[in-house]
């Protein structure tokens, strides 16, 4: 849901590529045979990413997939047989780049996910083209959700820099798995790949990239996101969200953070009804954008505007720190308000004037809807 606090006033945040990393996963070069011997699978819990204002962040949002790991050998180019469903099609697919064979890829790719003419022509071109500049040198991870399988591939471009890009694939009713070519927009999928970027990027920091037992265990809610429309088939591992939550006026370990949010959403609905320095309740990209566009815009606009923002009601928050998620009523119904903590750990309006992927997991879709209930989002809590 595209809320009405930012109607005319919005940007995407940031360019998604078309296949981010699958358009340069092209020249993979053999390093030998070995047998893919994968550990079994195991449960881990991804520290979902937040892009606030084109700034990625590390949330305590944590998502749960299922992990599978491979040995350093170049097992991708064993023949032997001895593989699953997906490692077999991931075979299969390299094999198909390496040789060019247009035809055997298309095969390869999955039926409905995976065929679009011009889209899958793009990508092939792309990797016959990269073919020999592009070394695969491992592939030690695979990550299992909600019918798909995403191989985690190490690359080297001659002698730079190790960096990594995914291998996408979709399962089919017959148990088989189908490759995506180019990306796939499931909402699960856009938060694995945000948890890609922001740990395997060679400028990705070393701080922790999963959640531990402890942020497991606070969770209060818990939320299967592959259930939205067009999600891919669900034949194994659904993933689930897990959150902690709290209602706005209700009793809860929440009381501090409450409090201080409600706090903070009064103060700038107060500076803007009455004209005081809003700004410093806001982000500093947004802040300057709305106080630009004050400054410019239509007072009648300007009215509207500072009216909906006060009308806004807060009914419930998830702590994700440093996100906070609030959800709040007017008469426009449900809105989702975003808040960061600053240096001072201060709380600060974010993504006001922003578009980004988190949008589909907050405002749209099965948690957006579960924030529509009498009892707001009682039909995930953790009993």
């Amino acid at each position: 849901m595209r809320t009405a606090l930012n109607k005319g006033r919005r940007t995407i945040a940031r360019a998604v590529s078309a296949a981010l990393g699958l358009i340069v996963v092209a020249g993979l070069l053999g390093l030998g045979s070995g047998v893919a011997t994968a550990e079994s699978g195991r449960l881990v819990y991804l520290r979902t990413v937040f892009s606030a204002e084109g700034r990625p962040i590390r949330t305590t949002a944590c998502l749960q997939v299922a992990e599978r790991t491979y040995p350093q050998t170049a097992w991708w180019e064993d023949s032997s047989g001895a593989a699953d469903a997906p490692e077999r099609a991931l075979k299969a697919v390299i094999a198909a780049i390496k040789h060019k064979d247009r035809a055997a890829l298309l095969r390869l790719t999955h039926p409905t996910q995976g065929r679009d003419p011009k889209r899958f022509n793009e990508q092939a071109d792309a990797y016959f083209q990269q073919l020999g500049v592009i070394a695969l040198v491992a592939m030690p991870r695979a990550y299992e959700f909600d019918g798909l399988v995403v191989f985690l591939a190490e690359l080297r471009l001659k002698e730079q820099t190790a960096f990594f890009a995914p291998f996408v694939f979709a399962s089919e009713d017959d148990g088989s798995f189908g490759f995506l070519p180019y990306r796939t927009t499931t909402v699960t999928y856009q938060l694995v790949q945000d948890w890609f970027d922001s740990t395997w990027r060679p400028a990705a920091t070393t701080s922790s990239t999963y959640c531990d037992q402890g942020d497991i265990k606070r969770a209060t809610h818990r939320i299967s996101l592959g259930s939205s429309p067009g999600a891919p088939n669900r034949a194994g591992h659904p993933s689930q969200l897990f959150l902690i939550g709290a209602p706005i006026d209700g009793p809860g370990e929440a009381t501090n953070l409450v409090a201080r949010v409600k706090s903070t959403i009064e103060n700038l609905k107060s500076a803007l009804a009455n004209g005081g320095d809003f700004v410093k309740y806001m982000t500093p990209e947004g802040g300057r954008r709305l106080k630009d566009w004050f400054a410019s815009g239509d007072p009648t606009d300007r009215r509207k505007y500072a009216s909906l923002v006060t009308e806004q009601q807060p009914f419930f928050l998830f702590d994700a720190s440093p996100l906070v998620i609030v959800y709040t009523r007017s008469r426009v119904g449900v809105q989702v308000m975003y808040f960061t903590l600053n240096a001072n750990k201060e709380l600060l309006w974010t993504n006001s004037a922003y578009i980004v992927e988190a949008d589909n997991v907050y405002k749209r879709g099965p948690l957006y809807n579960a924030a529509l209930l009498n009892t707001p989002f009682s039909s995930i809590a953790i009993k």
